[in-house]
Formats: structure tokens, C-alpha cells, sequence
């Protein structure tokens, strides 16, 4: 080692000149440095290798992230429901389209892609496309832009177009978003349609509140029906049928189309109520014999089509509905020239329409039989009131007749029979000794009977008096009246035990002593009829009768058989002999007119030994 270190000096001194010493040095400062540089080598592949592998890494992680995004998107595009479409800015080319674009426009991928939108005939005017080429090249953007598009099928449909501006190589692209909204329309054109209908039916059931006649309120449905419809004429009938069940129609209300003299003189006898439609053999007499809709969008070409006159506007598209009240065809609507034609699904969407109009003839048809009805009424009460005018006169001559009866009866019928009973009275006082047992029962019987006789004549004024006699209505005291009655009644035979339950506070408005003849008659029958019962009993009450009460009066004495009730309150009627009780049978008759002059109604309940119950109603 020493002997290299001395060569190496002796070759720096050869080579430098300078003493070994300091050449020595500086040659390992060299090494040193030398060493440095190649541990800084070392760090720097180190560190280049580090960033390779990260640059690397992260180069392989931005492929897989774009990997995924381009899935995703690829996702998107060949998922969504709405077109998506790529295409040149300036040509309109077709670049790339997915799947949904056929659901769309009915083109197919492979169809549209290389073919311009002009060739494809999206646009149903250029001009369109023009317009919104320029906004984007001005905005950069379009969102939400209501566009009308062409289907494949020729078929126009609404839409919302979404487009951004890119370049692809270079190029200035559209990339553009369509959603098909047709059937959204659809649906609030629906609502809007409906919303008008209900706004018809509404002005109808309103106009039929205040109209007298159908022709105004059928005029204004006719208009409300050509506007939701979009047609150009129309009209609403009643279906009618002739003397051989021939259905025609009466029109409400028609569209005037007059284009001459004679047109316009049919549409005035419809203004007048007074014009009809009788021919079968056309589209509306389809719907009268047939009861069913009939829709022809090629009239020309329809061999259901008849006739129309010279100068009828042309007919391009027909509708007809009938509508029914239940299972009876009242009337029918035609309508006439709807843009696009007719439907079914329009016959659907006007039901609620048919059936209104079927509602209101229904209504104005019993509205004419309630006038026809009010017309006889009047009629048949003008006819009454002359009959019960000739009748009033009648009756006021036979009340006169009867005044003059009860006159007579109470003067010239009275005297003899007074004459009889006071002779017969006189001869059996002067004359009875002479006379056997026989005679002398014979005058007492001639005396009873000119008694009766006298007693029933007197009933009979009562009872016709009563009849002709005015109301004084007020509140009655039926409690009151019934326990004075039954005190007067109790002073005739003291002797007797009667029990008399009167329930208290019955009050009544009526005629005081109308009614209290009535409360007489049925208290002094009662006490009568239990003349025979050691302890009788008696009762005044009310019980509830409907929505009102019924009076009674009961009691447990003879009684009656319920078979012979019809015949208890006829003038002169008895169920028992005069010697089983007395009395002259006016009794309940007058019980009967009193009441019935009240209003009410008057019956009786018995049982033979076990009493009667006789009841009472006033109005």
C-alpha cells in the first residue's frame, strides 16, 4: 500500500509539479466527490423509479375510472327511456343514436346513424331546426324546449328537446336529449276538455233551474259540445217514436248552416221547436235504429251515408251518440268535420255529456207532463169550484128546506103530540077508574111514547142545529169540562158507586161547547151503561195517536159486539132495547158531527159485559 501511494505521488509530481502532499489531497477530495455523485445517482434512480411506479399506478387507476365513467355513460345512454342522439351541428348528420331513439321517432339505430334529420324527415319543417341551431350556437345550451316532432309513421308528437354544444375531432356537435310528452299532452288536453264538459253541465243543470224551455239551454250545450269536440257542426235531439214505433228525432238545437232561402226557413222551425229528422237510411238513423255510436271519418265512401241536399256543407267526418235513461233511448247528439276525425275514445270521454243531456230531456219531458198535469188541474179546479158553487147552492136551499123542516117539526109536530099526551093524561086522571088494567097501561104507554116522541124530536133539531151552527175555536179544558160533567152526572144518582179517573192538564183547541157536548155524550153513555155494575168505573184520558193524540173515554159496563161498531154512530141506531137502557139513539151521531166538524175522527172499542172505550181525534 505504501509503495502505491509513493508511485501515486511520484506520478503527481511528475504530472502536476506540486509536492506529493497536496496532490494527495486533492485526489481524495476527487474520490469523495466522486462517491457523492454517485450516491446522488443512486437517490435520483431511486426517486425516478418511485415516480415511474406512481405515474404508472395512477395511470392505471384514470384507465379503470374512465373505464367505469364510460360504462356508466354507455350505461345511461343505452338505458334512458328518452332519445339520445349525436349529430353534426351543421348537416344535421346522425353520428350516434340509442336504443330508445326507435321507441321515440320508430327509426332504429342502424337507420338514422349516417343519415341527416332532414333526410329522415324528423323535423316537419326545416325551418325549425334552422331556429334552434342558432340558439345553440349562441347559447351553448337548449333546456326543456317544446319541439313537434315527426314519428317514422308520419305521426306528429309533442316533446321536450334538452341539447349542449360539443366537438368531437375537431367538429361542432349537437348532443341532444328527446322526451316524448305526447301523451302527457294527451292527458291535459283531457283535463282541459273535462273542465269545459263539467263548466257545460254545470251552465246546463243551472240553465235548467231558470228556463222554462229547452231550446236556449240546449243552444248553449251545442256550442259547448262543437268547442270541446272541435267540430264544425252539430246538433241535440229527443228520440221520439210515431204511430208505428218509428224512432225520429226533435231537434233542441242545431248548428245554422242555412245557405238559402229554404235551409233557412228548416232552421227557423228548429228555433220554433218544430223541426225533426225521419230518414233511417243516413249516419244519424244508424244511431236511432241501431241504439249504438256511429263513427265514419270517410263519409264519401260510407255505404251507411244518405243523401244530403244540393248546397249542405261538406260532410268529412260524422259522430253519433245515443243516450239512454235506463234502458230507454231519449235523445242522441251528431257532430260533424272534426280535424283528425272521430274516435272511440272520444265517445268514452263525452259520456258524461250524453248523460246530462239524457238527464235534462227526462227532466223537461216530466216538466211538460207537470204543465200538462198543472194545465187539467186548473181546468178541473175552475170545473170544481163551479160544481161546489152550484153545489153551495144547492146545499144553502136544502139548509133552508131543512130550517123550514125544523120549524115546522119544532111548531106544528109539537102541538098534537102535546094535544095526546096532555089528553091521554087528562082521561087517565078523570076517566081511570072506570077503565080495567089494561086501558090504564094503554094510555100510560100512548104518554111514554108522545114523551119519546118529543125527545127525539128534539134530538133531531139538536142534531141539525149543531150541523149549521159556526166554530169558535180556543183552548179547551177537556180535563175541566169532563169533571164538572161527571159532578152533575154523580147528582142525579148519588146512590151509585163510580169510580171516575180523569187524567189532569188535557187541553185542546176546539169549540168549548161544541166539545163539551161531545164529553157529555160519551160521559153520560158511559154512566148509563154501567148502570147495573155495583162499582163501576169511569176514565177520561189521551194516549198518542201518530204524530198527535186521541181522547178517550172508557168504561166497564155492557159493553158491545164489535161486529155491530159500524152501526153506533148512525142517527137512531141502538144496540140495546129501550128498556134495557134508555135513550134516543142521536146521541153518538152527534158525537160524530161535532168531531168530524173539528177535523177529526172519532171510533169506538168493546167487549159485551166488559165495557167500551170510545176514542176521539181533533186537528
Amino acid at each position: 500500500m505504501g509503495g502505491e501511494c509513493s508511485e501515486a505521488g511520484q506520478f503527481i509530481m511528475k504530472s502536476t509539479g506540486k509536492p506529493p502532499t497536496e496532490s494527495v489531497a486533492e485526489f481524495e477530495a476527487l474520490q469523495q466527490r466522486v462517491a457523492e455523485l454517485k450516491s446522488h445517482e443512486a437517490e435520483l434512480a431511486w426517486a425516478h423509479n418511485t415516480l415511474l411506479d406512481q405515474i404508472n399506478r395512477e395511470h392505471r387507476q384514470t384507465e379503470a375510472a374512465l373505464r367505469v365513467s364510460e360504462e356508466k355513460l354507455s350505461r345511461v345512454f343505452n338505458a334512458s327511456p328518452d332519445a339520445i342522439a349525436i349529430s353534426s351541428l351543421a348537416d344535421g348528420r346522425y353520428i350516434d343514436v340509442n336504443p330508445a331513439f326507435e321507441k321515440v321517432f320508430g327509426f332504429a339505430p342502424q337507420e338514422v346513424v349516417g343519415e341527416t334529420a332532414g333526410q329522415l324527415g324528423v323535423w316537419p319543417d326545416s325551418r325549425q331546426r334552422e331556429h334552434v341551431v342558432a340558439l345553440m350556437r349562441t347559447q351553448g345550451e337548449l333546456v326543456n324546449l317544446e319541439v313537434r316532432f315527426r314519428h317514422k309513421s308520419g305521426q306528429l308528437f309533442d316533446s321536450l328537446f334538452s341539447a349542449s354544444l360539443i366537438e368531437l375531432e375537431g367538429e361542432p356537435c349537437m348532443l341532444s336529449l328527446t322526451r316524448d310528452i305526447s301523451e302527457r299532452k294527451r292527458i291535459e288536453q283531457l283535463f282541459l276538455e273535462q273542465n269545459r264538459m263539467l263548466h257545460a253541465v254545470s251552465e246546463a243543470q243551472a240553465d235548467f233551474i231558470t228556463e222554462t224551455e229547452p231550446h236556449p239551454t240546449f243552444d248553449r250545450l251545442l256550442t259547448h259540445l262543437l268547442d270541446i269536440t272541435d267540430s264544425e257542426y252539430g246538433f241535440i235531439g229527443e228520440v221520439l217514436r210515431d204511430e208505428n214505433d218509428a224512432p225520429f228525432v226533435r231537434i233542441y238545437a242545431i248548428t245554422d248552416m242555412a245557405w238559402d232561402d229554404a235551409s233557412r226557413t228548416l232552421y227557423q222551425s228548429v228555433v220554433r221547436g218544430g223541426f225533426e229528422f225521419r230518414n233511417p237510411n243516413t249516419l244519424f238513423g244508424r244511431v236511432l235504429t241501431t241504439g249504438r255510436p256511429v263513427i265514419s271519418n270517410d263519409p264519401s265512401h260510407d255505404p251507411r251515408r244518405g243523401g244530403i241536399p244540393s248546397g249542405h256543407p261538406e260532410l268529412r267526418a260524422f259522430m253519433g251518440l245515443p243516450f239512454y235513461r235506463g234502458d230507454k233511448l231519449v235523445g242522441m247528439i251528431g257532430v260533424a268535420n272534426r280535424p283528425g276525425g272521430y274516435t272511440d275514445a272520444l265517445v268514452e270521454q263525452l259520456q258524461p255529456f250524453s248523460t246530462t243531456c239524457a238527464v235534462l230531456i227526462e227532466a223537461y219531458r216530466n216538466s211538460q207532463r207537470r204543465r200538462h198535469a198543472e194545465g187539467l188541474l186548473r181546468k178541473m179546479n175552475v170545473e170544481l169550484e163551479d160544481h161546489v158553487s152550484q153545489r153551495t147552492a144547492e146545499l144553502q136551499a136544502s139548509i133552508k128546506e131543512l130550517e123550514s123542516f125544523s120549524y115546522s117539526v119544532s111548531h106544528d109536530l109539537r102541538s098534537p103530540l102535546r094535544g095526546i099526551n096532555g089528553f091521554s093524561r087528562l082521561l087517565l086522571q078523570d076517566y081511570g077508574d072506570r077503565l080495567d088494567e089494561h086501558g090504564r097501561e094503554y094510555l100510560r104507554r100512548i104518554c111514554a111514547a108522545t114523551l119519546r116522541m118529543s125527545e127525539l124530536i128534539d134530538g133531531m133539531i139538536d142534531l141539525a142545529q149543531l150541523t149549521r151552527e159556526p166554530i169558535h175555536l180556543s183552548e179547551v179544558d177537556l180535563s175541566r169540562l169532563a169533571e164538572t160533567i161527571c159532578k152533575e152526572l154523580q147528582t142525579t144518582e148519588p146512590e151509585r158507586r163510580v169510580t171516575v179517573d180523569i187524567e189532569h192538564g188535557i187541553k185542546a183547541r176546539g169549540d168549548e161547547r161544541l166539545l163539551r157536548v161531545v164529553l157529555h155524550n160519551l160521559l153520560a153513555n158511559a154512566w148509563k151503561f154501567t148502570a147495573r155494575k155495583e162499582n163501576a168505573h169511569i176514565a177520561f184520558g189521551r194516549q198518542q195517536a201518530g204524530n198527535s193524540f186521541a181522547y178517550f173515554v172508557r168504561d166497564d159496563g155492557a159493553g158491545f159486539d164489535m161486529k155491530y161498531a159500524d152501526k153506533l154512530f148512525g142517527a137512531f141506531q141502538r144496540l140495546h132495547g129501550v128498556n134495557e137502557f134508555a135513550g134516543t139513539g142521536i146521541g153518538l151521531a152527534t158525537v160524530q158531527r161535532i168531531v168530524q166538524r173539528h177535523g177529526g175522527l172519532v171510533w169506538a172499542e168493546g167487549e159485551i159485559d166488559k165495557g167500551a172505550t170510545f176514542f176521539f181525534t181533533l186537528s
